[in-house]
């Protein structure tokens, strides 16, 4: 009997088993008609589940008036539910429901009699993917909640949790109500009269250019509602953008541009999806092909933004590289200690020149190099300094990537005021700045890099770059706008007869930021990569070579041969590659010519500080590499890509390579000058070394791991180690700009010390052009004293128990360190 019985179960597991793999390739196929919503959808997860720049985009709920704030939530889910959800289940259902493949299979399910596996997952499918939106943001919501900055201001925690809940749970009261809407929905949907009659007479359009519309089926009516509802969503998307993406940043920032984007687009990609299915063809990849086969035909609009600097300023620009001893002797006159009648002695009594290498790291690392150095501006009177002290301390800022930005702002806002003892920001509470009102320089510093430059580059990215050589300005210029317009709003107060009558802030040009006689600031110098060398492009009003005091006794400190030492060894100057000639190439030399031909009619000796800040600051996907067009009259000649110029974070992460040839090159301009290099790592998870000349001998931080088990490590393993290396060349930089210094001044100790933000136990800070107030208040509290029961923290990363995160952090003897070397003009002697 129990014989019997056996083949009898193996028979119902094989028929079980068969069922169920019948049943998963149905589903398969199911999730192959709606490839389109699935890919969004899933883009959609993990932009907000996995990529930095969503980290904590959530947190912008928390900080406004109540009735304000529950205003945003409730638009931000309206647009969520309206422009994502219903968009991605009516274009699942649409192509499910036009597809003539499906269609016949899901015939012949029916006629064979079998398990209706089909007709469930065509059901279940489209409202999944619906409420998976929902899902997405949710994600967001938890990692915004497990990624706040740990902080002892107890109410604003508090406050962010809150909120974080209050969003969570409109979303959630959302998502019921769309899948109640999507089960329980009348299927024969009622229009008002004014849209029924429009969507009656597009039913003639829908017959010729709807793809698998069936004519004279019942079913075409409540379908043709669906198609009238995506080809509006998709008409509002287009019509929009024509105002503007920087201008429709406004409209959707932030969180909300995400379901406006991949809802946005999804219509007109399930409409191509559809249409490719009923001529069985690819036009999705045969569109994008066609785009890109275009682009590299006509040129694309990614050109760095040129301009004529006499006329942007409007009046005659100094356009002459400055050679840095004369450099060196200007900032000599400004601190009263130049050589005069041949008496040199006064040059002992000269303070030491600061030279600051800034880290990139998009607005974080922009906002933490401009907070640092409104640290020292603001407490200056503090530490036996005034704001013009410590002003005409800096002698160059050295800066990569978002450290750019950063530098940038401060320069152009020291240059705008000459009265350095007031700021030129408005004293005003400023949006999407953590403090209150803006009463000082930290707080102006601060203020103008807070903003809000994500949503416009992100808007950018997803529509005016889906067209490389269409009109309008590309992610790259929104970006650089964005930093303009930020400018323009926070500083409006500042000294009018200082500022060039035809441009303000950012929009001036570049080579009209310099030191003027009774009001000093620092030489910028911009780190930025080349694509056909590797090497740094420098932008720079510096010269590229220099000549060493008793060159025959003290030869160039960072090259060996005749002649002027260069100042930056194997790179080069961004404005020397304008008037660099490209030799002649073969019969392929006219492509690209529609942007060649678009530029020809102007030539430019020079950028807008904006375009100087973006020089260093192209990261990859965010922004696209810029091309170098030469700037010369021969018209055969004339705007040709030189080279194009991405980020310098490609070689190497904090400036320091600069930073350590500019301190020799000054030490050997004049030896008697002791420069002292301020590092400023913006990254807690870096494994830069935390001995520096103000503490040594602290243990190093633990060496990461790697995963045990990756996904195609082929792949994964080669972009990480990429992802990596930026950051592992910075910190050799800084152990070569250490060592570098000490081997040419032995006799000085405190030489290069650095600020950092310390890890807030295992959390992560998000690096993104957007950071949230709590992101901001957790690096503005790094200047904050650090205490262990009284006493300055010892260890690597203090987990005390009353400890605070950021609160309690180690910057305090770095910070102490910079404040003895800015007041006495001799260094500290080496032991």
């Amino acid at each position: 009997m129990a014989s019997s019985r056996a083949p009898a179960f193996l028979n119902c597991i094989r028929q079980v088993a068969a069922r169920c793999w019948d049943c998963v390739l149905r589903l398969a196929l199911v999730l192959w008609v709606v490839r389109v919503p699935l890919v969004t959808t899933t883009f959609g997860i993990l932009l907000l589940g996995v990529t930095s720049q969503a980290q904590d985009l959530l947190v912008e709920f928390a900080h406004p008036p109540f009735w304000c704030r529950t205003l945003l939530m409730v638009w931000f889910v309206f647009v969520l539910t309206a422009v994502w959800a219903m968009p991605t289940h009516y274009a699942a259902r649409l192509l499910l429901n036009t597809d003539s493949r499906f269609l016949q299979s899901l015939e012949d399910e029916r006629a064979l009699g079998r398990a209706a596996c089909l007709k469930r997952s065509s059901k279940v499918v489209p409202r999944l993917l619906g409420f998976l939106t929902f899902v997405a943001v949710e994600v967001a919501v938890l990692r915004s909640y497990l990624n706040l900055p740990t902080l002892d201001e107890g109410d604003v925690t508090t406050a962010v949790n809150w909120a974080l809940i209050e969003v969570a749970l409109l979303v959630a009261a959302a998502s019921v109500a769309f899948v109640f809407w999507v089960i329980k929905r009348p299927r024969s949907l009622m229009l008002p009269s004014w849209l029924k009659s429009i969507n009656g007479k597009l039913g003639i359009v829908w017959q010729y250019f709807a793809p698998g519309r069936v004519h004279g089926s019942h079913s075409q009516g409540s379908r043709d509602v669906g198609r009238f509802l995506l080809a509006a969503i998709f008409a509002v998307f287009v019509s929009v953008f024509c105002f503007g993406a920087d201008r429709i940043a406004g409209i959707f920032p932030r969180a909300m541009a995400v379901p406006f984007i991949l809802g946005g687009w999804l219509p007109f990609l399930a409409y191509l999806a559809g249409l490719g299915r009923q001529f069985r063809a690819p036009l999705i990849v045969g569109l994008f092909t066609f785009v890109a086969l275009l682009t590299f035909i006509l040129g694309d609009k990614h050109s760095v933004r040129v301009i004529e600097a006499d006329a942007a300023a409007g009046s005659p620009v100094n356009k002459n590289p400055v050679p840095l001893q004369d450099a060196l002797m200007q900032w000599m006159k400004e601190n009263q200690c130049e050589p005069q009648g041949g008496d040199e002695t006064r040059v002992a009594n000269c303070p030491r020149p600061v030279i600051v290498a800034a880290a990139g790291g998009a607005s974080r690392a922009g906002f933490f190099m401009a907070t640092i150095i409104g640290y020292f501006m603001q407490e200056a009177s503090g530490n036996g300094l005034d704001p013009d002290k410590v002003r005409q301390r800096l002698f160059a800022i050295s800066s990569v990537s978002g450290g750019s930005m950063g530098a940038v702002m401060v320069t152009v806002a020291l240059n705008a005021e000459t009265n350095t003892n007031d700021h030129p920001c408005i004293n005003s509470s400023v949006d999407q700045w953590w403090g209150q009102t803006v009463g000082n320089w930290r707080d102006c510093f601060e203020a103008l890099t807070s903003g809000d430059f994500l949503t416009a580059d992100f808007l950018g990215f997803a529509f005016n770059d889906m067209l490389p050589f269409g009109p309008g300005r590309d992610r790259a210029a929104l970006l650089e706008d964005s930093w303009s317009t930020r400018y323009k709003r926070v500083a409006t107060a500042a000294n009018k007869s200082a500022t060039p009558p035809k441009c303000q802030g950012l929009d001036c040009p570049f080579l009209s930021l310099r030191p003027r006689p009774g009001h000093w600031i620092p030489w910028l110098v911009l780190n930025g990569a080349s694509e056909a060398t590797g090497r740094r492009i420098v932008t720079t009003s510096l010269a590229m070579t220099y000549t060493p005091k008793a060159a025959e006794v003290n030869p160039c400190p960072t090259a060996t041969g005749q002649g002027p030492c260069p100042l930056f060894v194997q790179a080069d100057s961004f404005h020397e590659l304008l008037q660099h000639a490209v030799p002649p190439v073969g019969w392929w030399g006219w492509l690209g010519f529609l942007e060649r031909d678009r530029l020809r009619s102007t030539i430019g000796d020079d950028v807008r500080l904006s375009t100087a800040a973006h020089n260093s600051a192209r990261f990859p996907f965010i922004s696209p590499p810029g091309s170098i067009r030469n700037q010369i009259l021969d018209k055969n000649q004339n705007q040709r890509i030189v080279d194009r110029i991405v980020d310098g974070g490609y070689f190497e992460n904090y400036g320091a390579l600069s930073a350590k040839e500019l301190a020799l090159a000054v030490h050997a301009v004049e030896p008697r000058l002791k420069p002292l290099v301020i590092v400023i790592s913006n990254d807690p998870a870096d494994v830069l070394a935390p001995s520096d000349d103000a503490r040594s001998n602290l243990p190093s931080p633990p060496r990461p791991a790697v995963n045990g088990s990756e996904f195609v490590t082929d792949a994964t393993a080669s972009l990480t180690t990429f992802a990596n290396a930026r950051t592992a060349h910075g910190t050799l930089g800084v152990a070569e700009l250490q060592t570098a210094l000490h081997q040419a001044i032995p006799d000085c100790k405190d030489l290069v010390i650095q600020v950092r933000v310390w890890p807030d136990q295992d959390r992560t800070l998000s690096m993104s052009w957007w950071e949230s107030s709590l992101v901001q208040r957790q690096l503005h509290r790094q200047t904050e004293v650090c205490l262990d029961n009284g006493r300055e923290c010892t260890s690597y990363l203090h987990q005390g128990a009353d400890a605070k995160g950021a609160d309690k952090n180690q910057n305090a003897p770095h910070l102490k360190a910079i404040w003895n070397a800015m007041k006495n003009p001799a260094c500290i002697a080496a032991k």
